[in-house]
């Protein structure tokens, strides 16, 4: 992907910058990232708090999917398998303001 599209408004606003910064970084190259067939496995809750007026939550989540990358035209593979899936486990971290407004991603770790 280099381009966020509807994603953006999701985002917390640091992950809406480095995801952008990354999009740029990846249009000014040439590439294309590309994030296909995922499959989320399990999702579970790992931590909840409130802080600063604020509710976060953590989920760990076990996926695979396809990641690859190609040159402009799609036609080369740069990195990664468009046949061969790849399995990882990340830790996406969640923030709204106190009460019953809308979640946004703010935070992805990985162990």
């Amino acid at each position: 992907a280099r381009d966020m599209g509807g994603a953006a408004q999701l985002l917390a606003d640091e992950m809406r910058g480095i995801l952008q910064r990354d999009c740029d970084r990846l249009r000014a190259e040439g590439k294309i990232n590309r994030l296909e067939n995922i499959a989320v496995r399990s999702a579970e809750i790992t931590e909840a708090w409130q802080e600063g007026g604020q509710d976060y939550v953590t989920v760990r989540l076990l996926a695979s999917l396809l990641d690859y990358t190609t040159d402009e035209s799609g036609a080369r593979v740069l990195e990664g398998s468009r046949t061969e899936p790849v399995k990882f486990e990340e830790y996406w971290t969640f923030v709204r303001p106190v009460g019953p407004k809308a979640w946004k991603l703010s935070a992805i770790q990985q162990p």
